[in-house]
């Protein structure tokens, strides 16, 4: 199942966000929280789309401290699973890595879902999402290109 939108949310006391149900699929069979690549967010994939990441990055030869360093840095994700309200647990040391506090915005890109603090996004999303780049990207994406190509 994929599913895609945008929703706000706040980080309970106890470190949990309320997922809103049409991202719940996502979770249906749990999955595995870490740092997102960007080094802003996190990332929570299914455990199917976790298996095909880590069959990826089998496949890429990497020098000896590349590997090292894509190890640690995957190394301090979890396993989750949504409890019985429906709210992901996020540990203190993911929270403290994303700089989560209390605003954040959930992502859902398909099979995966990114959770960043509010703040952050906003700003990652007017300095990097612009039209020019959006623009860009959909032209190098486009069928009518690698028709022409």
């Amino acid at each position: 199942m994929r599913v895609y939108g945008e929703s706000d949310h706040q980080i309970d006391d106890k470190g949990r966000i309320n997922i809103p149900r049409k991202f719940q699929p996502l979770f249906e069979h749990g999955g595995f929280l870490t740092r997102a690549f960007n080094g802003r967010s996190l990332v929570f994939w299914s455990f199917e789309a976790w298996d095909e990441v880590q069959q990826r990055l089998g496949t890429i030869e990497f020098t000896e401290l590349a590997a090292d360093d894509v190890a640690r840095y995957l190394s301090c994700g979890t396993e989750v699973r949504l409890d019985g309200q429906g709210r992901m647990s996020i540990p203190p040391n993911l929270r403290r890595r994303a700089k989560l506090d209390k605003d954040v915005t959930l992502l859902a890109m398909g099979n995966k879902l990114e959770v960043w603090d509010s703040q952050t996004w906003q700003e990652y999303d007017e300095q990097r999402l612009t039209p020019v780049a959006m623009g860009q990207a959909l032209n190098d994406i486009s069928p009518r290109r690698a028709v022409a190509g």
